[in-house]
């Protein structure tokens, strides 16, 4: 079993972001910190993405959809599709 205190994932930051990925095989969660106005940018993985937003709101890409997400919204990206985020609050999901 691999299990994590997720303040405790080594983190590293993209521009004002502070990410802190915890992956398996297949499978792949984000603890994302952002504020208001950051981006996330295009990119893909071979990892299977679940995320869902705690606090703040985010506008998700996913392939060619956008869409905007809150607090108890979630979100699948299936591996090896190309997505991106923007922040329009501060923000902190998974």
């Amino acid at each position: 079993m691999k299990t994590a205190h997720t303040a405790d994932v080594k983190s590293f930051a993209i521009g004002a972001m502070t990410l802190r990925p915890f992956a398996g095989q297949e499978l792949m969660a984000v603890r994302v910190e952002a504020p208001k106005g950051a981006v996330a940018p295009a990119h893909s993985h071979p990892h299977e993405q679940m995320t869902l937003v705690l606090s703040g709101r985010v506008r998700f890409r996913v392939g060619d959809e956008w869409q905007e997400l809150g607090p108890m919204d979630i979100v699948h990206i299936p591996g090896g599709i190309e997505h991106e985020a923007i922040m329009e609050e501060d923000s902190l999901f998974f």
